[in-house]
């Protein structure tokens, strides 16, 4: 075959050459793909308005040598408050750009797709973007093989003060000499932290986090990858 179909997720676009843009795709078929819209620089392109990132699409592509071609594109979804509501577009940047660094080209990956999707679709139509953003880095970690152990110390005491990355989660106090990165955390961001790894999306939608435990979690959640990915977020670097 010459061609493909695709649907999938715009995560970022580039310029190259004088017309043409280098557009990434999280695909549900293919995993992270990046394909070329010829001319689609120009006023007259048909293509433009639809290769937005954030769209969802579907996308006729060809088989080229260095980069695949786009040669048709349906838009399936906008998601206008993502790009309306500047704390939306914050944390939504940050979860498009780790799915960058974190998905593999032409490595399918369905449930990513699915958890993007449906964050996205939440954060866009829904009030409560704490909640939906803890549920996607929650379950986003440990799908990609990073699953925090909440439940219990590494000695196997269920009595625990204090949560280090370095150790893949909670710890006792006899254990917390042990790992040079403790910090300590409350009752009610561990309870959360369960909570979210169990729940679906759904119940995340109707729930609230306060600002003062946002913190808290995404304090949590930050060390957390940086340790086990080591992949560091340019859009972090601007302040919610």
């Amino acid at each position: 075959m010459n061609s493909y179909y695709i649907t999938g997720i715009i995560l970022s676009r580039e310029n190259i050459g004088e017309k043409d843009r280098l557009v990434v795709f999280l695909t549900r078929e293919r995993g992270k793909l990046r394909a070329v819209a010829r001319s689609s620089r120009k006023i007259s392109s048909k293509m433009a308005g639809s290769l937005e990132p954030f769209n969802l699409v579907r996308c006729w592509i060809h088989i080229g040598k260095t980069f695949d071609i786009i040669k048709g594109v349906e838009l399936i979804k906008t998601f206008p408050n993502l790009i309306k509501d500047i704390k939306r577009y914050l944390l939504v940047s940050r979860i498009v750009e780790f799915i960058q660094y974190v998905v593999q080209e032409n490595d399918e990956n369905p449930e990513i797709f699915k958890l993007l999707l449906g964050t996205m679709s939440a954060m866009n139509d829904y009030g409560n973007i704490n909640s939906i953003y803890v549920f996607f880095w929650v379950n986003a970690l440990a799908l990609v093989g990073y699953k925090m152990r909440l439940d219990r110390c590494l000695c196997g005491k269920r009595e625990v003060t204090v949560f280090s990355s370095s150790m893949g989660g909670v710890l006792c106090d006899d254990c917390a000499d042990k790992a040079d990165d403790v910090i300590s955390i409350s009752g009610h961001v561990l309870t959360l932290l369960k909570e979210y790894g169990n729940i679906k999306l759904s119940e995340a939608i109707k729930r609230e986090i306060p600002q003062y435990l946002f913190g808290e979690v995404e304090n949590i959640i930050i060390n957390f990858r940086i340790y086990h990915t080591n992949i560091r977020l340019k859009s972090e670097e601007v302040n919610v």
